[in-house]
Order: structure tokens, then C-alpha cells, then sequence
């Protein structure tokens, strides 16, 4: 599907363009909040940009499925084929792609259970998983001889694809814009912790380079409760203020997004007991 195409119409038109701006816009709202400043109030409100960018992605996702659905329907109904004929091969297509996965999948399935039950039943495992392997080469060499064409379902799976990768994205996006908001009208929270354990979290893989590294920092609070901060490489400075505190911290931060806002000394403070003030959780 070309670029706004002639063919389309005025809302297919300005589908196009509001999808476009979304996904564009929101993947540059997810950056812009993976290297931005992770601590303290603008750390809160950073988050929810790249939150909201999360969201965006999904609506502009959610923008391109009436295209996508729109032309396989249109060449169906200006083909030959009566419309009844289409639902019967559409049916058969569909019936198709449920033997491939009864075939495929239940057979791997139950081929690695009869692997887990070698020590208990090698000969019976044995066997089954040899009619499984069976199985599968026998369905593969029927798949070649008779091949069959997926051109009426295939697009119907690109846009199930599309509505769940939307729908997924909004929601958690959602989501997660809701958390910094409320974190951010409601301000932070302090208590007394005692720290207890720390992760440093860096990608890997080859768009390693669209993601912060995370220093992920656990706290134990004065019920057992765990508190947990995260902090980006960028801002990596206030792993020394956590440092310079001791093991037991006046800790603030907001609780939704796991925002760190500050950590001093609280050595004195008798809302933990002996055991926690030493170190342990």
C-alpha cells in the first residue's frame, strides 16, 4: 500500500496521516523517556512521556487496520466467486491452519512430554516419540504434495496481529501514563529501609542501543514489605547519595513508577528493628 494511495478516501487519507504521526511520534516519546533524567519529579513526568509514547504507538498501529483489511475484502468481492463460494474456501483455509497446528504443535508437545518421561517410562516414551517424529515427517511430505494457499485467511492474520499489538500497547501504556500521573499529583512518599540488594540491568542484542542501562535497587521497609527504585545510566550520580547514606535510609520515592527521589542517613530511627538496622532484611 502506497503512500497515500488515490484510490483511498478522505478517512483513509487521514487515517494514514494520524497513524503515521503516532507511531513516528510516540516511538520518538519512548526514546526521548529511556534517556531522560529517571530521578525526582521531572524523572516522574519523563516517564509518563515515554509511557504516553507507548500508548501512541498502539493507536497508530490500531489507524492502519481498516487499511489492511480494506483491500483483500474489496478484491474478494470483485472476483468471480459468489460470496458463498468465498466463506467455503475461507472455511477451508481456516480448517487448514487448525490441522497445521493440531499436527505441528500437539505433536512437539507431546513429544517433549514423552521426553520429561524417559526416566520413568523409557520404552513407552520411546515409542512416542518416535510416532510423533512419525507424524510430523508424514504430515510434512502430505503439506508438499498437496499445497494450499492462505490468501484469504493470511490478511485476516496480519490484522489480528495489528488489534492485538495495538490493544496491548494502549493498554499498557495506559497504564502506565496513569501511574506517573497519579505519582506526580500525589507527590512522594518517605520511609525508613534498609537496603538489601542491587541489580544493574544493561540491554543486550542488537538494538541495545535504544535502551539505558537500569540500576535497580531493592530496599527492605519496617514491616518486610520490599521497595524497589530503578535508575538510569544518565543518572547514575545518585547511586553515590545511596551509597553515602549506609545500609539504612531515609528513603524517598514514588511508589507507582518506582521513581528514586532521595536517600539520608536514618541509623537512629527506631522504626526498625535491631536486625534490619545491621544490614539484614
Amino acid at each position: 500500500m502506497s503512500f497515500l494511495r488515490p484510490d483511498l478516501t478522505m478517512v483513509g487519507k487521514a487515517l494514514v496521516i494520524i497513524g503515521l504521526v503516532a507511531l513516528f511520534g510516540g516511538f520518538a516519546a519512548l526514546l526521548y523517556g529511556e534517556f531522560a533524567p529517571s530521578v525526582g519529579y521531572q524523572g516522574v513526568l519523563d516517564r509518563g512521556i515515554g509511557s504516553a509514547g507507548i500508548l501512541a504507538m498502539g493507536l497508530g498501529v490500531l489507524c492502519f487496520v481498516p487499511l489492511v483489511a480494506r483491500d483483500p475484502w474489496q478484491a474478494a468481492t470483485r472476483s468471480a466467486e459468489s460470496p458463498e463460494a468465498l466463506l467455503r474456501a475461507a472455511a477451508k483455509e481456516l480448517g487448514v491452519v487448525a490441522l497445521n497446528l493440531v499436527c505441528y504443535v500437539g505433536a512437539a508437545l507431546v513429544a517433549l512430554g514423552a521426553l520429561t518421561a524417559l526416566d520413568r517410562a523409557p520404552i513407552a516414551a520411546g515409542l512416542v516419540m518416535i510416532a510423533c517424529i512419525a507424524a510430523l515427517v508424514l504430515y510434512r511430505r502430505h503439506r508438499k504434495r498437496h499445497p494450499r494457499s492462505y490468501n484469504l485467511t493470511k490478511p485476516l492474520g496480519i490484522v489480528l496481529f495489528m488489534l492485538a499489538f495495538g490493544f496491548a500497547a494502549g493498554a499498557f501504556g495506559t497504564l502506565q501514563t496513569s501511574s506517573a500521573l497519579a505519582d506526580a499529583l500525589e507527590g512522594p512518599r518517605e520511609q525508613v529501609c534498609v537496603l538489601s540488594d542491587f541489580d544493574e540491568q544493561r540491554p543486550t542484542g542488537r538494538y541495545s542501543s535504544l535502551r539505558a542501562a537500569d540500576f535497580v535497587i531493592d530496599f527492605t521497609d519496617g514491616s518486610g514489605q520490599t521497595v524497589r527504585v530503578a535508575i538510569k545510566e544518565q543518572d547514575r550520580a545518585a547511586l553515590g547519595q545511596i551509597a553515602e547514606a549506609g545500609s539504612v535510609v531515609r528513603l524517598a520515592y514514588y511508589p507507582r513508577t518506582n521513581v528514586f527521589v532521595s536517600a539520608r542517613p536514618a541509623d537512629g530511627d527506631s522504626s526498625l528493628t535491631p536486625t534490619q538496622r545491621h544490614g539484614l532484611p
